[in-house]
């Protein structure tokens, strides 16, 4: 499968997921560029950040903390280190 046929297929399957959690959505052309496929893309690479920021965390990198208003941990750079 060639790089066109297959960045095609894995849009298509974006859009199609994105369908099957919202069987009601419409959207234009670039509504479901840049809505559907772009959320759906951030939804599967939450795990991957999510590993990153853990490793960036154990080495010293960035550090965790709490935000007024924010539910979970907030990341930013560890300053100690720099």
């Amino acid at each position: 499968m060639c790089d066109w046929e297959g960045r095609v297929k894995k849009v298509a399957q974006e859009i199609e997921r994105y369908l099957e959690e919202h069987p009601n959505a419409s959207d234009s052309l670039e509504g479901i560029a840049t809505w559907w496929v772009s959320r759906q893309r951030i939804r599967n690479e939450l795990d991957v950040v999510q590993a990153a920021l853990e490793q960036l965390s154990h080495s010293g990198i960035v550090t965790t903390g709490r935000d007024k208003g924010e539910q979970g941990p907030v990341y930013r750079l560890n300053n100690k280190n720099h």
